[in-house]
């Protein structure tokens, strides 16, 4: 996929802590990749989809799901169904903009008591990447190590 690594980083992060969110007792919360193809059929059951191939990222949780009301606003602007103090509403307001940025769409699916699942499909990008690879970090033999984490949100940083 052709698309900037730090916004689809943001673009995880923010789907990921929404889900937290809606799990204020515990759930699962599941992210997947693969890749997808989408066509002719999915370009007439979704408005202003191109056919072609894709990569899916979709993330999912066993939350408490959102109405068809909430739903039908969930990408806007300063939108939130978090109380005063807690949330911004430009989330998945940010998470949508990223997305139609980078030639590609995202879909939701949610009920009340059942959780909720975003699917995003970003357009696979084919051959070589002109990005030189990066090395992968070695992982410690003896599961020895430290972990700092820097984080300006208490309920994040717990």
């Amino acid at each position: 996929m052709k698309a900037d690594r730090g916004q689809i980083e943001q673009v995880i992060l923010n789907l990921a802590v929404n889900a937290r969110d809606a799990m204020p007792r515990g759930g699962q919360l599941k992210i997947e990749t693969m890749n997808a193809d989408l066509d002719e059929n999915d370009a007439r059951r979704k408005r202003y989809v191109v056919p072609g191939p894709y990569v899916m990222l979709q993330v999912s949780d066993t939350g408490m799901g959102m109405s068809a009301e909430v739903q039908s606003h969930i990408f806007e602007p300063f939108y939130t169904t978090k109380e005063q103090g807690k949330g911004t509403g430009l989330g998945l307001a940010t998470v949508y903009g990223v997305i139609k940025q980078s030639g590609g769409y995202i879909w939701l699916e949610s009920e009340i008591g059942k959780g909720s699942k975003f699917q995003v499909y970003l357009p696979r990008a084919e051959g070589v990447t002109t990005e030189p690879a990066r090395k992968q970090p070695s992982l410690i033999a003896h599961g020895l190590g430290t972990i700092l984490m820097a984080e300006d949100e208490p309920s994040l940083r717990k």
